[in-house]
């Protein structure tokens, strides 16, 4: 596969590397197309997020801020550090500043290591199907920069797995365990290694994956086909895969429910992406792909949360295709996420979005499964949860199944209270 890529004039990197550009230029991926729009929804969210932790007399700490964080370089291309500072004070735009600062300082880094790795991956052919922060900085994202990462995230066959191990290992990569619950999982399918210099508290992550992690929400990717639709896409002079656009949309919408709605940037990814390609997809394809992967309620989210916030140009049609269960919109739409805005970029909405997240079901009847899910998660979710933190020997992982329900309803009904306490959030707002 990586053959067929690199064939062309003498190293085929060119030619790749100006369709890639072509093609940006072709689906008008500038910073002007959708500044101006992009900038009001930003100013709201930005001074929302700030202002909700003024109104608790909290400290602003962003830096613990996991919803705006990774936006940091997004505003501050789209907003000068005079209009920043006007929105958020003096002494949190000097915060951001930093952040932004630290932020490109980690992405210089990162950027060799990842043409580093795509070239010691192309020269023993082992494909690598790239996803999320850096495929979509290359590819929807007008300017790299815009779309900083912390790790590489790549899909590989699993026959791979041992020639990887040795490639990584011969560019300096040593292999750690991320959860200690990993080493009794049957179904693993994420192998982590990192580069970390001894001089310096810059480090490299990189995850190989099999297949997407194993969530609670019974949705199914099929691996074959994500790798038989793969598209080609140069980066940083390398040639490489990453997802059909319908595919990426797709799993970059579960992987914003898999972990709990809790960054805006990942919100942001979906709206470039449909951006970039909304012209050219296959909606009716996207829906009948979402209905047999189970996620046709989280993309019907995702999809009115681009349009709502961010004006995103979106088919009616597409929106009546995806009508979740009316139980479903009941609770997303009246109890969990009313103030959509407010959910989405304020901490102490974190109970909201865990409500949504659990209930976005595609079907009445999977609110009973979701709810018993709740109490009851998979092995590999329970043991993630919970052995990290025990003594116990990994094995005995099923004794927190006689605890987990107990923590789970204190929980919920601690949400629920707070949640009926602040309806809309609209006491936070200013």
């Amino acid at each position: 596969m990586i053959q067929n890529l690199t064939q062309s004039d003498n190293s085929g990197r060119g030619i790749f590397l100006l369709n890639n550009e072509k093609q940006k230029a072709g689906k008008g991926l500038s910073l002007d197309g959708h500044k101006q729009s992009d900038r009001q929804s930003l100013e709201r969210l930005l001074k929302l997020g700030i202002s909700s932790a003024f109104a608790l007399k909290n400290r602003v700490n962003l830096s613990k801020n996991e919803e705006l964080t990774r936006l940091i370089p997004v505003l501050c291309t789209y907003f000068s550090a005079e209009e920043l500072e006007h929105m958020v004070g003096e002494r949190t735009v000097a915060t951001i500043q930093d952040m932004y600062r630290l932020e490109t300082l980690q992405n210089l880094f990162l950027e060799p290591e990842l043409q580093r790795i795509l070239r010691a991956f192309n020269e023993v052919n082992i494909p690598l199907l790239l996803c999320k922060g850096p495929a979509l900085a290359y590819s929807v994202y007008p300017q790299a920069h815009l779309r900083t990462y912390h790790d590489i995230d790549v899909l590989i066959h699993p026959r791979d797995l041992p020639q990887a191990h040795d490639v990584l290992r011969g560019i300096g990569y040593t292999f750690y365990e991320e959860y200690r619950s990993n080493m009794i999982d049957r179904k693993r399918v994420g192998y982590n290694y990192i580069l970390k210099g001894s001089d310096s508290w810059l480090e490299a992550l990189i995850e190989l994956h099999t297949a997407p992690h194993e969530s609670e929400f019974g949705t199914t990717f099929d691996i074959e086909s994500l790798w038989q639709k793969a598209q080609p896409l140069m980066i940083l002079g390398e040639p490489t895969l990453t997802m059909h656009p319908l595919d990426h949309l797709l799993y970059l919408c579960w992987h914003y429910r898999f972990h709990g709605f809790s960054r805006l940037i990942w919100l942001y990814d979906i709206v470039m992406i449909v951006r970039t390609f909304g012209s050219e997809l296959d909606w009716d394809a996207l829906v009948r792909m979402a209905r047999h992967q189970r996620l046709a309620t989280t993309l019907y989210y995702c999809l009115s949360w681009c349009r709502d916030l961010f004006a995103v140009a979106i088919p009616v049609q597409v929106f009546a295709q995806l009508r979740p269960p009316l139980a479903c919109r009941l609770i997303v739409e009246r109890a969990a996420m009313s103030d959509v805005a407010f959910a989405l970029v304020t901490p102490q909405a974190h109970p909201r979005r865990i409500l949504a997240q659990r209930v976005m079901v595609d079907r009445s009847a999977g609110l009973l499964r979701a709810s018993v899910r709740a109490l009851f998660p998979v092995p590999s979710a329970l043991a993630r949860r919970y052995m990290d933190r025990s003594r116990l020997p990994l094995q005995l992982f099923f004794l927190f199944y006689l605890i987990h329900p107990w923590i789970t309803l204190a929980k919920g009904c601690s949400y629920l209270l707070t949640i009926k306490r602040h309806p809309r959030g609209s006491e936070f707002e200013r």
